[in-house]
C-alpha cells in the first residue's frame, strides 16, 4: 500500500499521512451538515500531527454519538482542516476539501 503525505490545501503544510487513515462506523469518509446547513465532507485519522485545536471539547451537534469535538486547524496557517473527536478511541475528521 502506498504512503503519502496529506498536506494542508491552503499553505501545503504535512498534516497526516495516508497511513493514518481509519474507518470511523465502517467507513474512512463520511458526509454531513452542520446546524447552519453547511454540508462536509470529512475523512477520518487516528493522527494528524499537523494540527492544532481550538476551543473546548463540546458534544453539541456531534456526528458521532459518545464523541465529543474540538476544531482541528492548520498548526501552520491556521486554516479551519477539520475536528478532534474524542471519546471511545480519539480520532480526527478532516474536511476533504481542505486537504491535497
Amino acid at each position: 500500500m502506498a504512503d503519502w503525505a496529506i498536506l494542508c490545501a491552503v499553505c501545503r503544510a504535512v498534516i497526516t499521512h495516508q497511513r493514518n487513515s481509519v474507518p470511523i462506523n465502517g467507513r474512512h469518509q463520511h458526509a454531513f451538515f452542520n446546524p447552519s446547513g453547511i454540508a462536509f465532507e470529512i475523512r477520518c485519522f487516528y493522527a494528524a500531527q499537523g494540527t492544532t485545536f481550538h476551543g473546548a471539547p463540546s458534544a453539541e451537534f456531534t456526528w458521532f454519538a459518545g464523541y465529543r469535538w474540538r476544531v482541528a486547524l492548520c498548526a501552520t496557517c491556521h486554516a479551519h482542516l477539520g475536528w478532534l473527536f474524542t471519546g471511545d478511541g480519539p480520532f480526527y475528521g478532516l474536511i476533504a476539501n481542505q486537504l491535497h
